[in-house]
C-alpha cells in the first residue's frame, strides 16, 4: 500500500536554481548525464512536436546510450552523439519517445499499450487532496475520531502488480491517511484502518474502506530533535589531506592510484558506473563497461488487507525527482567532493539536485596484506576511494557505495538506514513470543506501534569486459573426494566448467554446494596461463522464499536467484523490465533468459543479487542504525602477481 509519509517525501522535490554557472553544459563523453541545455531542448523539441500538452506528464527522462562500439571506438574531439528517452503518461495512456539532441528532432513518438508508466507528482498530489474532501473519508476520520484534518495527509500510489480489476486498463491507486498533529512527519501515525481506492487519471476516489478504529500511536517519532551527546570518552578523531586528495577528476574521469573510471547520476537507477579500467603497468586493462543498481524489491509480510499489497519496485516505479537524493556532511567526511545532479520535472525541465553524490579517500585501518617471518612484521596499509549517493524512497534511505580498492577489487555495498514501515495496533505491551503459538509478522516496536517484516532485494546489472568485450562465464564448484590415505579420508578439489547458455548462469548461493563465479577471457592469460578474470564474489544475502506464484514474488521474480547472466543488449537494462507499475510480473530477467540465449566467448552481463530479510527489532525504531550489505568484484588471475606487494609503508 502507498502511504501518504511515502507520498510527501517523494513530493518534496529540489527545485533550486543557484549554482547552474558551476555546471558543465556541455558533455564531456557519450555516457555523460544529461546537462541543463540538453533538458531545456528535449523539452522545446517535445512542446515544438504538440505531444507534450498539458495534459501529458514526463513520468521518465533518461540518456539513451549510444551503440557500445561507438562509445569504445570514441576518443577526444570527436562529435558526441547524444540522444534522450521520455515515457509521458497522458489521460491514463503511456507513450514514448525518443529525441536526437544534437540534430533537435523527434526521432520517434508511440503509445505503448498494455502497461503503466512510472508515478509522476502531477497525479498524486491531487489524489490526496480529493481523498480529504471525499464525503467517505471524511466520515470515516470522524468515526476514528478526527475532524481536525489540517494535519492529515492523505494519498495514493500505484500498486506494482495486479490486485484489483479496476487495475485493467486504469491506473489505479491504493492508499491511507496519516495524522501528522504533533510531530514533524507522519511516519508511525497512520490511521489505521481506513483504505483508500482512487483513479489516478480522473482524480476520484473510488472507494473507502473502514475496517474500525485503531488507537493511534502516541510515541516520541521526532528523531529530527535527538540530542548529538558524545559517549563517555569520546575525543576528537580527524583525518585531514593537508595537500589535497589524492585522485583527480580530468573531463570527467577519474584517476586515482591505478584506476581510471567515469560515472553519472541517473534519475532512475542513481549512480552508474562506466569505463572502469586499471593501469597494470604500461597497459590500461579494461574491466567493466558499466555497473549500476538495476531495481530494487521491497515486499512486505502482513496478512491483513492494506498491507499484504505492498510490494514495491522502488527504482522503477517512483521515478520523483530521482532515486537518489542529497548526501550531506553526516553522510560524507569534510574531505568529500560533492557533484550535482539533474532530475525532470512533469514537464521535463531540469531540476537541479545540488550534493546528489560525494567521493572520498578513506583509510581502511585493516592492512593491505602482513606476515610474522622470524619475528619480522612485514605488510602495507591500505586506503580506499569512495563513491557515495543515498537512495531515498518514502521511508527507507539506501546509502549506495562503490569502493574502489588499492589490490584491484571494487566493492559494492547499500547500508539500510531511515525509518521502518510500521502499522497501528491495539497492543501497548509485547507478550512473551512463545505465548500465543502464532506466527508473528512484525515487532511491537512502541505501544500501539508494530514494524512489519519485509524483505530488500537490489539487483546490480553489471557489463563486464575484463581485457575486453569477448567473454565467458566460469562456475568453480567445490566438489568433494574420497581419498584413501592414512590421514585422511575426504577432500574437496575444484571442478570448472564454462556456462554456454543462459539458464547454465542462473545460480543460487548454496552452502553445501559452494562454488566461485567468475567472468574470463579465454584469449587474454597471465604470467603462468591462466585466462585472466573478475570473480563475483556474494557476501552475506538471502533468497526469497515468497511463493513463485504469488503476484507480488512475480514482479520481482529476479530475487528469486542470486546471480544470471545474459547477452549483452542495449534494450535490458532494468531486472524487472523496464514498466514495473501494475504489472503481471515475469518481465525483465525472467522473460530474457526463457530463450536461453548463448553466453560463450561474447559480450555478456551479469546480474547479481543483494538480499536480506528484515526481522524488525525495537532497535530500528524510530529510525534504524544502518546495516551494510555488499559483494565484491575482484580479480581472479588478472595479475601476474599481487599487485599490492608495493604500497608504501604510509596509507
Amino acid at each position: 500500500m502507498f502511504t501518504a509519509p511515502r507520498l510527501c517525501c517523494l513530493l518534496t522535490l529540489c527545485s533550486l536554481t543557484i549554482g547552474l554557472s558551476a555546471q558543465s553544459r556541455v558533455p564531456q563523453h557519450p555516457l555523460d548525464a544529461l546537462t541543463t541545455d540538453e533538458y531545456w531542448t528535449v523539452h522545446d523539441v517535445m512542446q515544438q512536436s504538440g505531444h507534450l500538452t498539458e495534459k501529458a506528464n514526463v513520468a521518465s527522462l533518461l540518456l539513451h546510450e549510444p551503440i557500445k562500439e561507438k562509445v569504445l571506438g570514441w576518443k577526444q574531439g570527436d562529435a558526441i552523439p547524444r540522444e534522450a528517452d521520455l515515457i509521458l503518461e497522458s489521460e491514463g495512456k503511456t507513450y514514448e519517445a525518443r529525441v536526437d539532441i544534437v540534430g533537435h528532432k523527434l526521432e520517434f513518438w508511440k503509445e505503448a499499450p498494455g502497461v503503466h508508466a512510472p508515478v509522476t507528482a502531477a497525479e498524486m498530489g491531487p489524489v490526496g487532496e480529493a481523498a480529504k474532501k471525499d464525503p467517505r473519508v471524511i466520515a470515516a476520520l470522524k468515526a476514528h475520531g478526527i475532524t481536525d484534518l489540517t494535519s492529515v495527509h492523505c494519498g495514493a500510489g500505484p500498486l506494482s502488480f495486479i490486485v484489483f480489476q479496476e487495475q485493467e486498463g486504469h491506473r489505479i491507486g491504493w492508499g491511507s491517511c496519516t495524522d501528522s498533529h504533533g510531530v514533524y512527519h507522519s511516519w508511525g501515525r497512520t490511521i489505521e484502518g481506513i483504505y483508500i481506492l482512487a483513479d489516478m487519471t480522473t482524480k476520484k476516489i473510488l472507494d473507502v474502506i473502514d475496517h474500525g478504529s485503531i488507537p493511534m500511536p502516541k510515541g516520541d517519532t521526532d528523531f529530527e530533535e535527538a540530542d548529538a551527546t558524545p559517549a563517555p570518552g569520546t575525543t576528537p578523531l580527524l583525518v585531514t589531506q593537508p595537500i589535497g586528495p589524492g585522485y583527480k577528476i580530468d573531463k570527467g574521469e577519474v584517476s586515482w592510484q591505478n584506476w581510471r573510471f567515469r560515472f553519472r547520476l541517473d534519475p532512475r537507477v542513481g549512480p552508474v558506473v562506466n569505463m572502469v579500467r586499471y593501469q597494470d603497468g604500461d597497459r590500461l586493462r579494461s574491466i567493466l563497461y558499466e555497473g549500476s543498481l538495476s531495481e530494487m524489491y521491497v515486499p512486505y509480510m502482513d496478512p491483513e488487507e492494506g498491507w499484504n499489497s505492498r510490494a514495491f519496485l522502488d527504482a522503477g516505479e517512483f521515478l520523483l525527482g530521482g532515486l537518489i537524493k542529497p548526501v550531506g556532511p553526516d553522510d560524507c567526511p569534510g574531505r568529500a567532493q560533492y557533484f550535482t545532479g539533474f532530475a525532470p520535472t512533469d514537464k521535463g525541465a531540469p531540476i537541479l539536485k545540488p550534493q546528489l553524490a560525494c567521493i572520498f579517500e578513506r583509510t581502511s585501518d585493516n592492512p593491505a596484506w602482513r606476515h610474522l617471518e622470524n619475528n619480522l612484521i612485514s605488510g602495507r596499509p591500505s586506503r580506499e576511494l569512495v563513491l557515495r549517493t543515498a537512495a531515498v524512497v518514502g521511508n527507507y534511505d539506501y546509502l549506495m557505495d562503490w569502493i574502489f580498492q588499492q589490490d584491484g577489487t571494487i566493492r559494492v555495498a547499500v547500508g539500510a538506514t531511515g525509518i521502518v514501515e510500521v502499522k497501528s495496533v491495539k497492543e501497548e505491551m509485547a507478550g512473551h513470543p512463545m505465548d500465543n503459538g502464532k506466527p508473528s509478522y512484525g515487532t511491537l516496536v512502541s505501544p500501539n506501534l508494530v514494524a512489519v517484516n519485509h524483505d530488500h532485494f537490489f539487483s546490480y546489472r553489471l557489463d563486464m569486459d575484463v581485457d575486453g568485450q569477448k567473454n565467458s562465464f566460469m562456475i568453480d564448484k567445490l566438489v568433494p573426494q574420497q581419498i584413501s590415505a592414512r590421514t585422511r579420508k575426504s577432500i574437496w578439489a575444484v571442478e570448472s566448467s564454462i556456462a554456454k547458455n543462459e539458464k547454465d548462469a542462473i545460480l543460487d548461493i548454496d552452502l553445501r554446494r559452494p562454488g566461485m563465479w567468475s567472468f574470463i577471457n579465454m584469449s587474454q592469460h597471465n604470467a603462468v596461463g591462466h585466462p585472466t578474470g573478475y570473480e563475483i564474489m556474494p557476501g552475506m544475502t538471502a533468497i526469497s522464499n515468497i511463493s513463485p506464484e504469488d503476484p507480488a514474488q512475480k514482479v520481482g521474480a529476479f530475487s528469486e536467484h542470486q546471480m544470471w547472466v545474459t547477452p549483452y543488449n542495449p534494450d535490458e537494462l532494468y531486472a524487472a523490465g523496464v514498466y514495473v507499475t501494475s504489472s503481471k510480473g515475469l518481465e525483465g530477467l525472467p522473460a530474457w533468459t526463457r530463450a536461453n540465449r548463448p553466453i560463450d566467448n561474447t559480450d555478456i552481463v551479469g546480474w547479481y543479487t543483494v538480499g536480506f530479510h528484515h526481522v524488525v527489532r525495537t532497535e530500528d525504531w524510530p529510525v534504524m542504525p544502518t546495516m551494510w550489505h555488499d559483494f565484491l568484484i575482484r580479480p581472479m588471475n588478472f595479475f601476474d602477481k599481487n599487485p599490492v606487494m608495493t604500497l608504501p609503508h604510509q596509507p
